[in-house]
């Protein structure tokens, strides 16, 4: 291969790395439209932090737990409407009002999709999706189940 082709061959982008980057910044600004709709509401109501645990294995999962702290400790969600933006199967936007609980955990499952899919396969994983309020910083941290071998061998 002479160094105009090599040359060409690396200039062409790989499709695959295209789209791919593609689907990344479209998770990105929908979850970007998603912070924007919860945190203004969450900060208007006196909430500093949110936790949203998800827990899987067996295929089957489940996001849920969502806790609400203010700046003394446990807090409750306000029983509110929130918009809810997500990505469909077409790679399409669509958003919807629902309450804020539940636009939360669904913020948090896509989140943990878009990232771990499969995470409630096999052993499936469990973790917590933590949000500061003030700052609009989201924390995703995941555990991974899997079994396990030491298989020692001996001469006998």
């Amino acid at each position: 291969m002479n160094a105009d082709t090599l040359a060409a061959a690396s200039a062409t982008p790989d499709p695959i790395d295209t789209n791919l980057q593609a689907a990344r910044l479209a998770v990105q600004s929908v979850e970007a439209r998603c912070k924007e709709a919860f945190l203004p509401l969450l900060n208007a109501h006196g909430i500093a932090r949110v936790e949203i645990h998800y827990d899987g294995g067996g295929d089957e999962g489940t996001v849920g737990e969502v806790h609400a702290y203010d700046k003394d400790g446990d807090a409750a969600l306000p029983s509110i409407l929130c918009d809810h933006h997500s990505l469909e199967y077409n790679g399409q936007a669509s958003t919807r009002t629902i309450a804020l609980e539940d636009a939360l955990a669904a913020f948090a499952e896509n989140a943990v999709c878009a990232r771990h899919a499969g995470w409630e396969d096999g052993e499936g994983a469990c973790g917590t999706i933590a949000i500061e309020v003030a700052s609009g910083a989201v924390t995703l941290t995941h555990n991974c189940r899997f079994i396990d071998y030491d298989t020692p061998e001996a001469e006998i």
